[in-house]
């Protein structure tokens, strides 16, 4: 079986978990998805309403992050970079964000409703195609924030990102992190591992390693553990008992609806306060979630 981040034929075990199923990298221990049966991938309301993915307090959190996201980025970058495309760029709220920190942007969604979604928050045009609107000599910064899980062939896309960057640019890249607590603690039920969209997750030191072999160094880490940390553990400890996958995310996103949701939201609220602090002692021992690497175009 094809590891994507060893990128070599692997032995491995088979888990399965209901109606989905992992192939198990003996090498590096990467799970990469085999099946997913009965689910599609990007139901209409996966991206939220017409305005954007998450709707009321959810929506302003996530603002923040993303401009606190636009603005840690511009700290290591500096000023003398201008031109940022981001890839997978959804409802275009980092675009936004960056465009703040003073960045002409540029992104890539292919799917139609979040692209529609960023045009209306930029006024431009997004690619559907990467790279389809690139500049020559490429940019100054590349980004693409929790979307490499969705690629099955991560390594040949880095080489993509690598080829449209200026001499010396820079690629930041988050994802979620295998190595975690809350993925040791849920397994099949935890919530990043989010069957059928993400295609494989992976250890940390794993794509760094990745990264490195594709022609980058990295130069700084981030564990912006808040983000996707507390909502991990919130809603993979209720997936222990709900035959409902991810209620709270999808609600966060379209509304809690019906007596169900209604008592997911009551799980929710009272796991929150523990949730935020086990997030915060996993990040605070190097096991986030979630991570971003920051990394430089070596020549």
């Amino acid at each position: 079986m094809y590891c994507p981040v060893c990128e070599l034929d692997s032995e491995g075990k088979i888990r399965n978990s209901g109606w989905f199923s992992h192939f198990v990298c003996s090498r590096c221990g990467t799970e990469v998805l085999l099946e997913s049966r009965g689910k599609p991938a990007y139901p209409d309301d996966y991206f939220g309403n017409d305005e954007e993915k998450f709707r009321g307090t959810a929506g302003g959190i996530r603002r923040h992050w993303h401009e606190s996201r636009a603005s840690h980025l511009r700290s290591i970058v500096g000023p003398n970079a201008r031109s940022l495309y981001d890839i997978g760029c959804g409802d275009g709220l980092f675009l936004k964000a960056a465009v703040g920190q003073g960045f002409a942007v540029g992104g890539l969604e292919p799917m139609d409703k979040a692209r529609e979604q960023a045009r209306k928050k930029l006024g431009c045009g997004i690619d559907k195609e990467p790279f389809k609107s690139s500049p020559a000599g490429g940019f100054d910064v590349i980004t693409a924030w929790q979307v490499i899980e969705h690629v099955d062939k991560p390594g040949e896309l880095f080489d993509k990102i690598h080829k449209n960057l200026k001499p010396g640019g820079f690629f930041a890249v988050s994802t979620v992190n295998l190595e975690s607590w809350q993925a040791w603690l849920f397994g099949s039920n935890w919530l990043h591992l989010d069957p059928p969209r993400h295609l494989w997750v992976a250890r940390r030191s794993c794509v760094e390693d990745l990264l490195t072999r594709h022609g980058f160094m990295i130069v700084a880490r981030r564990w912006n553990h808040l983000e996707f940390g507390p909502v991990g553990y919130v809603d993979s400890l209720v997936n222990l008992v709900d035959p409902r996958r991810d209620r709270i995310l999808k609600g966060l996103k379209t509304g809690f609806r019906g007596p169900a949701d209604g008592l997911a939201w009551l799980a929710g609220a009272l796991l929150t306060a523990p949730s935020l602090v086990a997030s915060a002692l996993e990040a605070a021992a190097g096991y986030p979630a979630t991570f971003e690497l920051y990394a430089r175009k070596n020549a």
